[in-house]
């Protein structure tokens, strides 16, 4: 009788050791790729929720012959409040209230707006809290990442206006600024952008996380402090003074509330001289790999790179300045 051996051959050990090696090594090689993959579709997330934003403001604008104030009055309203019924949300702007802090969450609109966090004002990539830090009033308003564009100042350390018409001032919240398309207490028009709807920006992107002086995480987005539906804190445009005896003017205590006066390069992540949350040059920044998306006056979405010159980043962001030769976008 034949006896026949069944041999019953494995991995050894060594064998076991290299395929795990391959697969380690397939891995490493793929994860970067796929990240950069979902990072794309985030981006792109972004760029239309831009878009839509840029429909709404000529929608707006189509309706009341003008673009929304920046911010109103005493932390009254936001432009991004003001646009509710060109992005869907007429069933929430019909209810609404205005006046004086109606746009705190301890305010008229509190239970309405409490715990809101509408889509089409956020980036995917960002890494921020949607709801404001004050949560001492109950109510907690959604954030954004997205800011009006006020303008721009002659450098980081001088608060005048660069095309001379004397629309910038100095305050105790940074340098707040009224040459842009979007200001407080002030519309502007297309009419008003004499360089041009394409060469100006009117919102950018703010959706990054910051760091304070000691190097810890600090969000210094114009939307954290108090969310994104509020008005500014004071009664006039940037640099007016306001009314004899008036508190809230930019030379005492202008907060700032969701639209910032360019001071800083893109990707200026450090907290202070008017880049914090109550600041009027808090920065453009974002997660998205070496720069941030704007939205032009046009409508148009462009991705402005943290290289850009911090010159020509004034440019883009003053309505009729004159200078739009080789706009860099």
């Amino acid at each position: 009788m034949n006896v026949y051996r069944r041999s019953h051959h494995g991995f050894t050990l060594v064998e076991l050791l290299v395929v795990i090696a391959i697969i380690g090594v397939l891995i490493a090689l793929l994860l970067p790729a796929v990240q950069q993959a979902r990072e794309a579709a985030r981006r792109m997330s972004c760029s239309n929720n831009m878009k839509q934003l840029g429909l709404a403001l000529h929608n707006y604008h189509d309706t009341h012959l003008a673009f929304p104030f920046g911010s109103r009055h005493l932390f009254e309203s936001s432009w991004m409040l003001s646009i509710l019924p060109q992005v869907e949300q007429s069933s929430v702007f019909d209810q609404l209230e205005y006046g004086d802090f109606s746009g705190y969450p301890n305010g008229v609109n509190g239970a309405l707006l409490h715990n809101w966090t509408p889509d089409f004002n956020w980036c995917p990539s960002s890494p921020a809290n949607r709801l404001n830090k004050r949560d001492d009033y109950g109510n907690r308003f959604s954030t954004t990442s997205y800011v009006g564009i006020s303008g721009a100042t002659a450098s980081a350390t001088d608060s005048t206006d660069p095309t001379g018409a004397g629309r910038c001032g100095s305050g105790t919240q940074g340098y707040a600024c009224a040459n842009g398309m979007m200001v407080a207490n002030m519309v502007t028009r297309m009419r008003d952008t004499t360089d041009g709807l394409t060469n100006t920006v009117i919102v950018a992107e703010q959706s990054a996380m910051g760091k304070n002086s000691t190097g810890g995480l600090a969000d210094i987005r114009s939307s954290y402090e108090w969310g994104c539906w509020g008005g500014v804190g004071a009664t006039v445009p940037p640099p007016q003074a306001g009314a004899s005896g008036d508190s809230y003017t930019w030379a005492t205590t202008p907060w700032s509330r969701n639209t910032t006066t360019i001071r800083f390069p893109i990707g200026t992540l450090t907290e202070g001289s008017g880049n914090h949350t109550d600041g009027s040059n808090s920065a453009l920044h974002s997660e998205h790999p070496g720069g941030a998306l704007v939205l032009r006056g046009d409508g148009s979405v462009a991705f402005a790179a943290e290289t850009m010159d911090i010159a020509a980043l004034r440019n883009l962001c003053i309505r009729d300045d004159g200078n739009v030769i080789s706009t860099p976008l």
